[in-house]
């Protein structure tokens, strides 16, 4: 990986460089049914009636297709009008209050906002290039609730590694909990959020995360005390983390991206990655969403179909240092991007897992919700 160049000269990367992070930032505290079809009187267009449609989107600036759909929504007449992202919490929020036609929602969500309401059931027979989306995405059930509704297609991916420093750390670790020891003291770095943390650490002792029972994530909360004790300090972003490694503050980010290796490179330093067992070979997934209560829903369907294009999303993976999610589109790809393995997504039984690792909102018996683990992390770092 550290012999591939970096691209920085796409418009959108700077904005981009810590996207990953938003996965692990909450989603909504409570779920609500959304009523579909008109909302104030404004009905869906017919198809190929496009001409003045304003898509309302709201998601990661980057992922919108803002660059790469620039010409397509001129020749259609279609303007889009983007909402200011501030984390999962508000986009569901929104989603339960607000009208959208597009929004873009991290692997975790998908189904459980799908099961909350604010997410429509989709008509895949609409989108031609569906079929050629690679099958660990298409058929990932991460995407999909209990009956077989798809409520997202996937836009972009990657996986999710650790990324340390081989000369400090020249046997990197195979499980997160090595780094319980206290000989990590001060050198690790992670970013201020406890899903990755809770649910690799309670995947390592056999519990059912996100399903932990409050006795269980009690467990887990004394064991991510002693490894938060462990971080030298917390991260906004990915460039933050690759700059502590390279000025020699820390030696292990926990939530890391390849892409780190050429920032560390281009300052002449060599980083390396790795995955825990607990991560069961997995990674991030963004994919596109038409709410409940959207009004160009033809136009929508026609937006999301162009954004999984082959020259579309090799244009979004070159743009975003992510993997292209159309199996036609990889040759596209601009090589400074082409940093995942591609086999992984291949087939549907390679060991990648999107997972929906994200807690329930509500109370069910005495499993643990979304609030418990945040009032266990807030108690971790009250100290």
């Amino acid at each position: 990986m550290s012999d591939r160049p970096m691209t920085t000269a796409t418009p959108i990367l700077g904005t981009l460089l810590d996207r990953r992070r938003f996965l692990r930032i909450s989603a909504g505290s409570a779920a609500a049914l959304m009523a579909a079809g008109m909302i104030g009187g404004r009905v869906a267009r017919a198809q190929g009636s496009f001409d003045g449609v304003t898509l309302d989107f709201i998601g990661i600036p980057g992922e919108e297709g803002q660059v790469e759909l620039e010409a397509w929504r001129a020749e259609n007449g279609v303007t889009l009008a983007a909402t200011p992202f501030g984390s999962w919490d508000e986009v569901f929020a929104k989603l339960r209050t607000d009208t959208f036609d597009l929004a873009l929602v991290a692997n975790p969500y998908v189904s459980l906002w799908g099961q909350a309401g604010v997410l429509t059931p989709l008509d895949l027979s609409r989108l031609s290039n569906w079929p050629d989306v690679f099958p660990a995405l298409r058929e990932g059930d991460f995407l999909r609730d209990a009956s077989g509704n798809v409520y997202a297609v996937p836009i972009a991916w990657g996986d999710g590694p650790f990324v340390y420093v081989p000369e400090r750390v020249p046997t990197a670790p195979v499980s997160i909990t090595e780094l319980l020891d206290p000989a990590w003291r001060g050198r690790l770095t992670t970013f201020d959020d406890p899903i990755l943390i809770f649910h690799q650490l309670a995947v390592a002792k056999g519990y059912p995360s996100p399903m932990m029972t409050r006795d269980q994530l009690a467990e887990i909360k004394e064991e991510a005390r002693t490894l938060v004790g462990n971080v030298r300090t917390f991260t906004g972003t990915y460039q933050d983390a690759t700059d502590l490694m390279v000025r020699g503050e820390v030696d292990l980010a926990i939530g890391g991206w390849e892409a780190m290796l050429g920032w560390a490179e281009a300052q002449g330093a060599t980083l390396d990655f790795d995955f825990f067992a607990e991560s069961n070979g997995g990674g991030w997934c963004d994919s596109l969403a038409i709410p409940s209560n959207a009004v160009d829903v033809d136009a929508a369907y026609a937006y999301i179909d162009q954004m999984i294009s082959p020259e579309v999303n090799a244009q979004i993976a070159s743009n975003l240092v992510s993997g292209t999610v159309n199996s036609r589109s990889v040759e596209m790809v601009d090589p400074a991007a082409l940093i995942y393995d591609y086999s992984i997504v291949e087939d549907v039984t390679n060991p990648i897992k999107f997972e929906a690792w994200t807690p329930p909102l509500e109370a069910e018996g005495d499993i643990a919700t979304k609030r418990d683990w945040d009032d266990a992390w807030a108690e971790i770092r009250a100290g």
